[in-house]
């Protein structure tokens, strides 16, 4: 099986850009349905000078994440698409726990129920572990390259809310941070 990492850029009518605009529409569908937790995720007025540089670096890797999908199509038929489509489908049902989480959380207090017990920023993991899906099943080295800059940004940006969280919830998050790891499993 010839497979070739790097794709023609051709923009596709089935292709990567699917399931990466899905993660969106969940984004903006469950801030409709849970209006105070969509309130309390877009809140940014805390950030720092440094934290707000990570989060807009963020959001243009997010956005050229989803603009280069259009270009790749899926590699259908081979085990590189059935093994990125499982992947990416766990991950989209962990991306609705998630929200369903955050959403019904209280506004004002740390959020430690629902998936947030095993992940302190489950909506960042998941839709990473949901974009490695959509590489995988196109077998895009394109796609892999955009993912990192993403990855590395939205580090910046957890690290700066870990601080305002820490800052906010103080000895509680302390604890909760002892004892969920960053993304997921023991990371």
């Amino acid at each position: 099986m010839d497979i070739s990492f790097f794709t023609t850029l051709r923009p596709t009518l089935v292709g990567a850009w699917m399931p990466a605009v899905w993660m969106v529409l969940v984004q903006f569908i469950c801030m409709a349905l849970f209006k105070e937790g969509g309130k309390r995720a877009v809140d940014t007025s805390w950030y720092d000078a440094r934290t707000r540089r990570y989060a807009q670096r963020n959001t243009v890797f997010q956005v050229a994440l989803i603009v280069l999908a259009v270009f790749v199509p899926f590699r259908c038929g081979t085990a590189w698409f059935t093994v990125g489509a499982v992947i990416y489908l766990v991950a989209f049902a962990l991306f609705l726990w998630s929200f369903h989480s955050y959403g019904t959380a209280d506004r004002d207090r740390l959020i430690t129920k629902g998936i947030y017990r095993y992940s302190r920023n489950p909506m960042y993991a998941v839709f990473t572990l949901a974009m490695l899906g959509v590489v995988i099943a196109t077998a895009s080295l394109w796609l892999l390259l955009m993912l990192v800059p993403y990855c590395w940004a939205m580090h910046g940006t957890i690290l700066g809310e870990e601080a305002y969280c820490e800052r906010t919830y103080g000895d509680d998050y302390r604890r909760y941070k002892s004892q969920v790891p960053r993304y997921m499993l023991f990371f």
